[in-house]
């Protein structure tokens, strides 16, 4: 399925709240934008707080919506949009190692019910993310791109002549499950794959993959960010070739998809600067046309 991310134009709205929730694996964000004073008001929160996951997790996050909605005192709440990581298939989703326990969940009813039954549009948060990035930031203008979210997980979406990729399953460019250009080649048969549970890529390079890493080698405590300050040579061996697993895919997307912009987000980018030269060097080093980089404008 191919999505047109070009704006048509827009009719003005009906007076009353947007209601918008992004759930990430380590932090949910909630946005209610009132459309007759032109003013919005956000929360946010951790996702799994207190050890919650599944549907306790998804209730304290409609809890955190409401809160946004009374704000407004009678104002009736329009429609919602709520993103989250992993594959959206109808009302549920699949494929989210990074929020345990929603999976399964019919999460268009929970959250249509907790507003009076409005109107109620799920998406993956990458894809959603690529849309914004088209439609008013760094990919305004570009038809053809690649958007790399590095946050707790791994995962991008693509731009082709100017539509969104989603592909037939809705699980385009989870490349998270991407083999490893690390693995033993003489043994494909224990490789680690999705059929045996594992995300290859996302196991190497993400922001959960990195601070298991940082407490592995630098003590109980210690995230991700710390791996990028360390002095110590094994914690900076151990980095490059975690870097260098990511940065190998993200050149043969470029190849494949013959992009003119790759726009990277997330927290684990904002965090670490020294990405973006090892990104744009292997970059300029492999791929044919090389695209040009930037940094998310929202995320």
């Amino acid at each position: 399925m191919h999505e047109s991310v070009r704006s048509t134009g827009a009719t003005a709205p009906r007076q009353g709240l947007l209601l918008a929730i992004d759930v990430g694996g380590t932090k949910t964000q909630v946005a209610c934008y009132d459309t007759a004073r032109q003013r919005m008001n956000t929360r946010i929160l951790a996702t799994h707080a207190d050890g919650l996951s599944g549907t306790p997790a998804l209730h304290r996050i409609l809890a955190a919506a409401r809160d946004c909605v009374t704000e407004w005192g009678n104002a009736p709440v329009l429609s919602v949009a709520a993103v989250f990581p992993g594959v959206v298939r109808g009302p549920t989703l699949l494929m989210a190692p990074n929020t345990p326990g929603f999976e399964g969940l019919d999460l268009q009813s929970s959250i249509a019910q907790a507003f009076g039954n409005v109107p109620v549009r799920l998406d993956n948060d990458v894809k959603a993310g690529a849309l914004a990035e088209v439609r008013w930031g760094s990919l305004a203008g570009i038809d053809n791109a690649i958007y790399l979210n590095l946050g707790t997980g791994l995962s991008a979406a693509a731009i082709a002549n100017g539509r969104l990729i989603r592909g037939h399953n809705g699980a385009a460019m989870e490349i998270g499950y991407l083999l490893s250009p690390f693995l033993n080649p003489e043994h494909p048969d224990q490789w680690a794959t999705y059929q045996s549970g594992n995300a290859p890529l996302e196991e190497l390079f993400s922001g959960n993959a990195l601070s298991q890493l940082a407490g592995e080698m630098l003590g109980h405590g210690h995230h991700a960010q710390d791996l990028f300050t360390s002095a110590d040579p094994a914690v900076r061996k151990a980095l490059a070739l975690r870097i260098a697993a990511c940065t190998v895919h993200i050149a043969n997307l470029a190849v494949a998809l013959d992009v003119e912009r790759i726009v990277i987000g997330g927290g684990l980018y904002r965090q670490a600067a020294l990405l973006a030269p090892l990104i744009e060097t292997l970059i300029q080093r492999a791929v044919p046309f090389p695209p040009t980089l930037a940094a998310a404008h929202f995320a």
